[in-house]
């Protein structure tokens, strides 16, 4: 019997696969790097507006310092779940540009947030031509990481990775008879040639 979680009023939820209403957790984590790395660009941005930028620089220097963890976080994660939802065949291309694009965004980011965590800790003086260039790399990077997102987004709106069919299924006469429709259709929509002729 499949684990499950007690909810107000006897309901059970399935938590085989973390949630049923989540298929893994690269789908909860992905979200936080990008919220958090976005907000820290716009930051930069303000500094650039203030005659002593250094408190804003820090504040921003935080927000990356967070985001690249949770955006390795969302690499390690989506590795994860891409050996063990379901892909279609014509996706595999476009998942191995996936991983491609974010581990470059990993080792990016990575980068920049030690730089940026060396001039803090060597105590730094940040001139406005310093905060200037923090924030272009900032910038350089979301585009990045804009295709990275994009990509990830056309695996699952484009292709259902994940969420188009089921990552098992029982095997059985029962099995194949639940999949078909009365209209001779099987699970993926297709018009099913072995099963019995719809009644005229």
């Amino acid at each position: 019997m499949a684990a499950g979680l007690t909810l107000a009023g006897g309901a059970v939820a399935n938590m085989d696969g973390f949630a049923d209403w989540l298929p893994n957790l690269h789908a909860l984590v992905i979200h936080l790097p990008l919220g958090l790395l976005v907000t820290a660009g716009g930051t930069d941005l303000l500094a650039l507006l203030r005659r002593t930028p250094a408190t804003v620089v820090r504040v921003s220097t935080g927000l990356y310092v967070v985001g690249t963890m949770t955006l390795i976080l969302a690499y390690v994660t989506g590795r994860t779940a891409a050996a063990e939802v379901y892909t279609p065949g014509l996706a595999h291309a476009l998942v191995a540009q996936h991983w491609d694009r974010a581990l470059w965004c990993v080792w990016y980011f990575g980068s920049v947030t030690l730089v940026r965590l060396a001039l803090h800790f060597r105590g730094t003086s940040l001139t406005r031509t310093i905060t200037a260039g923090l924030s272009v790399a900032g910038l350089a990077g979301f585009a990045a990481l804009a295709v990275t997102a994009e990509l990830g987004g056309r695996l699952v709106y484009e292709y259902g990775v994940g969420v188009a069919a089921p990552t098992r299924r029982e095997t059985g006469a029962a099995d194949s008879e639940g999949l078909r429709s009365p209209t001779g259709l099987n699970s993926t929509g297709v018009v099913d040639a072995t099963g019995p002729s719809p009644s005229r």
